[in-house]
C-alpha cells in the first residue's frame, strides 16, 4: 500500500511539472493531464534555415556585390549584374539617350515614361563632354548619338594633333546575338556607324595616327546595324581574350583621361556572343566606399573569369554609378554626388 501511495505521488508530481497547469483553490481541486510516454525518445527537430529573401529582381537577373582583393590590404568593391536570356527571354538591354543630360537615378525614373518596359537596373553609359555624348548609342535600331570622330592626342614632339579614333562598342543584333566591334561614324555615308575589324592605324604608344578618317570604302568597312548598342572604349575582351591595354592606346584613350594603367572607378559591359548572357559591372574607386578601383586589364580579367566573349569599357571615374530595382544608388560615386550623363544603360523587362 505504501508503495502504491508513493507511486501515485510520483505520477502527480510528473503531471504538475509536465503540464505547468495548476489551480490551487479549495473549491477547484487540481486536475492533471498525463501525456503518453513515447516508445522511443523523439529527436529534437533540426533548426530550419531562414528563407532567402526575395531579390526583387525578375527571373534571370541578378545583382551581386563583388569584392576583389589586392596587395597592401587594398580591395575593390563593385556590383555585377547578370542577365540570363535563356532563363527569361523577356529581359531587355536598353541603351538610352538622355537630352538634356540626367543623373542615372533620374534616367531610371525617366525610362518608366518611355513605354519601353520596366527598369530594374541603370548605370552611366559612354563618354561625354559638356553634356553631349561622345559615344555611340543606338536604341531600337535608331542612332541616338554617334561616336566621336576626332580626338586630340600629342605627337612624338609633344605637339597636339588631330586623330580619328575607331572605338569599341557592344551591340545586340536583331536575332538576339551580341557583337562587339570597332566603330567609326563615316562622313561619306551620312555619319552612319561602320564596323571595322580593328582600331585601324592609330597608336598612342608610338604617337602614330591615321592622316585621314576612315570611310565606307576603307578595307574591312561594314555598315553596322545592331538593334541596341552602347559605345565607349577600349575593347576589354575580344573573342575571350584580354585585349585591354593594346586597344587602350590604339583607340586613342590615354589622352582623354581614361587612366587605363591605374585603379579608378569603372563601368563596363560584356556579353556572350550567342546572346545567352549580358553582364554590367560598376566598381567604386579613389577611396570612395573604401574601394581602390580597377585597371583596365583587371577589369577584362573579371569578365573572362565569368566566361564572357566580349567586353567594352564605358565612361568611369566620377561618372560610374549603378541604380538598383527600387531606384536607389547602390555604389559610392567618387565625386560624392551624381554626375549628369547623356547616355545610360538600362536593364529590365519588356512590356
Amino acid at each position: 500500500m505504501k508503495k502504491l501511495y508513493k507511486h501515485l505521488l510520483s505520477l502527480a508530481a510528473l503531471g504538475l511539472f509536465t503540464t505547468g497547469l495548476c489551480c490551487c483553490t479549495d473549491d477547484n481541486p487540481p486536475t492533471y493531464q498525463f501525456p503518453e510516454r513515447p516508445e522511443k525518445p523523439v529527436e529534437p527537430e533540426k533548426p530550419v534555415k531562414p528563407e532567402v529573401p526575395s531579390t526583387d529582381y525578375p527571373e534571370g537577373m541578378s545583382v551581386t556585390p563583388v569584392v576583389r582583393e589586392h596587395d597592401a590590404d587594398k580591395q575593390t568593391k563593385g556590383f555585377l549584374v547578370t542577365l540570363d536570356f535563356a532563363k527569361n527571354p523577356k529581359l531587355r538591354f536598353s541603351p538610352t539617350h538622355l537630352s538634356p543630360a540626367q543623373t542615372p537615378k533620374e534616367a531610371f525614373e525617366y525610362f518608366k515614361t518611355l513605354d519601353r518596359g520596366t527598369p530594374y537596373v541603370a548605370s552611366n553609359g559612354g563618354y561625354f563632354w559638356d553634356g553631349q555624348s561622345l559615344s555611340l548609342c543606338i536604341t531600337d535600331g535608331e542612332v541616338k548619338s554617334i561616336a566621336s570622330q576626332t580626338a586630340f592626342p600629342k605627337n612624338a614632339a609633344g605637339e597636339q594633333v588631330v586623330a580619328y579614333p575607331v572605338r569599341a562598342a557592344l551591340g545586340q543584333m536583331a536575332d538576339g546575338r551580341f557583337e562587339a566591334t570597332w566603330v567609326y561614324c563615316v562622313i561619306d555615308d551620312a555619319n552612319r556607324p561602320y564596323s571595322f575589324p580593328s582600331p585601324l592605324d592609330n597608336d598612342e604608344s608610338t604617337s602614330t595616327y591615321m592622316p585621314q578618317p576612315p570611310t565606307s570604302k576603307t578595307e574591312g568597312a561594314r555598315l553596322w546595324e545592331p538593334r541596341q548598342a552602347i559605345g565607349g572604349g577600349p575593347m576589354l575582351v575580344f573573342e575571350g581574350k584580354n585585349v585591354a591595354m593594346a586597344n587602350y592606346y590604339r583607340e586613342v584613350l590615354d589622352a582623354g583621361g581614361t587612366q587605363g594603367k591605374f585603379r579608378v572607378p569603372r563601368t563596363a559591359i560584356a556579353a556572350k556572343a550567342d546572346g545567352t548572357k549580358l553582364m554590367l559591372f560598376v566598381c567604386d574607386g579613389r577611396g570612395a566606399g573604401q574601394s581602390a578601383g580597377l585597371t583596365l586589364e583587371e577589369l577584362a580579367d573579371l569578365f573572362i573569369e565569368q566566361g564572357m566573349d566580349y567586353a567594352v569599357n564605358l565612361d568611369g571615374g566620377g561618372s560610374s554609378e549603378i541604380i538598383g530595382f527600387d531606384g536607389s544608388i547602390l555604389n559610392h560615386p567618387s565625386d560624392g554626388k551624381e554626375r549628369m550623363v547623356p547616355t545610360a544603360v538600362v536593364l529590365g523587362l519588356a512590356q
